[in-house]
């Protein structure tokens, strides 16, 4: 059992080693982390919520909960938390957990199962009941609460509760019923009711004023049942006891059922001697190869000669290792139609059969898959597109795996970093060696990269601006976009995209710089020494005892200098006394 103690911000304070195998963590892994980390992130602030609610005396906080280990894979616990004070009196929550993973799965497993024997006996034209020991009807399907609404029967007399055995006896009573073993159909029952008999059936009668109908009733016990509970179903045998006209009926169904099948099942017989010869296939043949079935079953050849010529021999290839295996055939190969000459792609799967006599009889289905190739060749177009896009685009293109390593980067993302692939592999986005920073010059801390923020909240991040450093070269500014990707709903990576913004950055740096600065002596100019002085002037206002300066030159005789050496070398004056101006402040200071 797992237990963990949580503080009441919920942080963990203490887990147990049984606590942490089963989240797959390590005790320093958990320790001073929230709880909700176990959590998938949709429901951490509610799980945070309830957990400071049931602190502050607000019910209880029990339960059966879907968590996830590290890694991310889902596994359910049942929860016991329980309040108790600290040694300050704060109050703290005990959790104890335990893994019940297979026991939901096992109920899923176990209602599906239930979901499932209902809709198939719903589904079943018989009527079935299943009786306990005692001849008790546990339940019923559709068709036998349908046929007892139809012939005016109380449900409550023949459906769940009523007593079946009772009024078993009542078919023994129509004249025509035939018992098997020379027993009556109650007392058969009440020997497959006893354990003494796994199962029989009865033909009986049942006759209305207006309409003649026979019936079958099979029961037998149901395995591996105790007490014993057997299953009864009736089921109209009129059609099969009146005309052989039934008979017929049922095989014209059957030939409906093969014709509406998409694709035409099949029966070949091969020989000792290697010979093929159709002993059936259906209609579907038709749609299929433009070809009737009794021409296929007629002939000799098959339908080998509808197989285009360059697909023939690995169709063969494929007949013989399966007939030589005595293994399922499975096999995609082209035909041409009998008469609209349509190239066609079929997809034969068939199961081998002895037949007593020497041979094999392959039964199996041909079915039309052209549509599928089509899909395929479709799919394979654009995948190869798009490795062509990735390879060519002129954005760099990295995708990053759930802990933020690179696993895949196009040619441009190569060229715009400077590394190569095997270099950019398995790096990460808050590797110190980018160096990256802000536009303010600040450090861009690897945690705030698009991809990692990405990552974290599973959100796409669009227009980032950062500079990172080349190897051996300068610094290079890139926008970056990240979007994450979902597989099955649950995030797998994430995909990032980038494109080299450097000329754009120096170009608006250099038109901050010629807005800010004497284009002359490359100090401030009047007015970005005003907004200086503002700030300034601001600063000091705001903190009591604070001062500033404003220190004012002149240069003598400056008139003389333009007057008697022109202005180019007044201009270098002017430069020569800046340098010395900037020599002798703080860097924090303006000139």
């Amino acid at each position: 059992m797992g237990v963990a103690v949580i503080g009441p911000e919920g942080a963990y304070e203490s887990v147990n080693a049984a606590y942490c195998a089963l989240y797959g963590y390590s005790e320093a892994d958990m320790l001073g982390r929230s709880f909700s980390m176990v959590f998938p992130p949709a429901q951490r602030a509610h799980m945070l919520a309830l957990h400071q609610a049931f602190l502050q005396g607000d019910g209880e906080l029990n339960g059966e909960w879907e968590v996830c280990r590290q890694g991310g894979a889902r596994i359910s616990i049942l929860a016991q938390s329980v309040r108790f004070p600290d040694a300050q009196g704060q109050p703290r929550r005990l959790v104890c957990v335990i893994d019940i993973t297979h026991r939901k799965r096992g109920e899923q497993a176990a209602a599906l199962s239930q979901r499932f024997t209902r809709s198939v006996l719903d589904g079943l034209s018989a009527h079935v009941c299943v009786l306990d020991a005692r001849g008790v009807i546990v339940t019923v399907n559709q068709a036998w609460r349908d046929f007892a609404h139809a012939n005016g029967g109380h449900l409550d007399r023949v459906c769940e509760g009523a007593d079946y055995l009772a009024a078993a006896g009542g078919v023994d009573c129509h004249p025509g019923a035939a018992p098997t073993g020379g027993q009556g159909f109650g007392a058969q029952l009440r020997e497959v009711l006893a354990g003494r008999l796994r199962h029989f059936q009865f033909e009986y009668p049942c006759h209305s004023p207006v309409v003649q109908r026979w019936f079958q009733a099979r029961v037998a016990r149901i395995a591996g049942t105790d007490p014993v509970q057997a299953v009864v179903s009736h089921e109209n045998i009129t059609e099969i006891k009146l005309a052989q006209e039934a008979v017929a009926q049922r095989e014209a169904l059957l030939m409906d059922m093969a014709a509406s099948i998409p694709g035409a099942l099949f029966r070949v017989r091969l020989q000792p001697g290697g010979e093929r010869q159709f002993v059936y296939i259906s209609p579907g043949v038709e749609a299929l190869f433009e070809v009737s079935a009794a021409h296929i079953c007629a002939g000799t050849t098959g339908l080998q000669a509808y197989i285009l010529a360059e697909d023939r021999p690995a169709h063969e290839a494929s007949i013989r290792a399966a007939s030589a295996s005595q293994t399922v055939w499975e096999h995609e190969y082209r035909i041409c139609t009998a008469r609209t000459c349509q190239t066609k792609w079929v997809h034969a799967k068939a199961t081998p059969r002895a037949d007593g006599q020497g041979g094999v009889l392959w039964t199996g289905l041909l079915t039309d898959v052209t549509e599928r190739k089509r899909q395929q060749a479709r799919l394979a177009v654009s995948e190869e597109t798009f490795r062509t896009l990735f390879e060519t685009v002129p954005l760099g293109v990295v995708y990053q795996d759930m802990d933020g390593r690179i696993r895949a980067a196009n040619p441009a993302a190569q060229r715009i970093l400077g590394l190569t692939l095997a270099q950019l592999q398995g790096r990460t986005s808050i590797d110190p060696g980018w160096q990256a920073v802000h536009q303010d010059g600040s450090p861009f801390p690897g945690e705030q990269h698009p991809a990692m923020v990405a990552l974290a909240t599973g959100r796409p991040v669009s227009n980032v601006v950062m500079g990172v450093h080349r190897p051996q070269q300068d610094l290079v500014w890139i926008n970056v976009n990240a979007v994450p990707l979902f597989k099955a709903g649950v995030l797998a990576e994430v995909y990032a995209s980038f494109e080299d913004i450097t000329p754009h950055i120096v170009l608006e740096h250099e038109l901050r710089q010629q807005a800010t600065t004497d284009f002359l002596t490359g100090v401030a100019n009047r007015r970005s020494f005003m907004a200086r002085l503002e700030q300034e002037v601001q600063r000091v206002r705001r903190h009591a005892g604070l001062h500033g300066c404003v220190v004012s030159l002149d240069l003598d005789h400056f008139k003389c200098i333009n007057d008697e050496h022109g202005h180019a070398m007044g201009d270098e004056v002017l430069k020569h006394v800046t340098r010395l101006m900037c020599e002798e402040v703080r860097r924090l200071d303006v000139v």
